[in-house]
């Protein structure tokens, strides 16, 4: 009889020995996936933010078709007190005036880029700086601040989504 017990004891033991070294895998598998999750959020983070200083640097140069590149086909702009622009020729309709004017035109620069949780959506805040010459010569310089949202797309790019800007003043 004290057999038994023993042998019961002893398969109690054995029994909470591989659940805790389930557990302790599960909980190093758990790690490896954040690890892997966060290097992942960081490669997409530097992607976008390579996209916009390449965004900025085609509407510096006033490349027109190479600025609206940056955008998913569907994506929506909302310019400041102007109505939506929805899909790239409609945005498009909206930058080639901008970058017409003389002076220095458009740039902007990266404060912030979130990328969600799932990795196939993410937005970036910055700010703008827009400097105009008239015809008179006179510079006018407004500062801003934006809001892209971006979407990764099939092949692993990210575009913009959605955008919006408003001037400081």
């Amino acid at each position: 009889m004290p057999r038994i017990p023993l042998i019961l004891l002893a398969a109690l033991f054995a029994m909470a020995d591989t659940t805790s070294c389930y557990r302790a895998g599960e909980r190093d598998g758990q790690a490896e996936q954040q690890r892997e999750i966060q290097q992942t959020h960081a490669a997409d983070e530097a992607a976008i933010r390579a996209a916009s200083a390449a965004w900025c640097q085609a509407s510096v140069a006033k490349d027109l078709d190479k600025t609206i590149s940056f955008y998913a086909d569907d994506a929506v702009q909302f310019p400041n007190r102007a109505p939506a622009a929805k899909g790239k020729e409609n945005i498009r309709k909206n930058w080639a005036p901008l970058l017409a004017q003389p002076g220095a035109g458009l740039s902007f620069q990266t404060t912030s880029v979130e990328v969600a949780r799932w990795g196939d959506i993410a937005y970036e805040t910055g700010t703008y700086d827009f400097a105009t010459t008239d015809k008179k010569g006179k510079t006018s310089d407004e500062k801003g601040k934006y809001v892209v949202v971006w979407k990764k797309q099939t092949d692993g790019s990210w575009k913009a989504a959605v955008d919006i800007d408003n001037p400081d003043h």
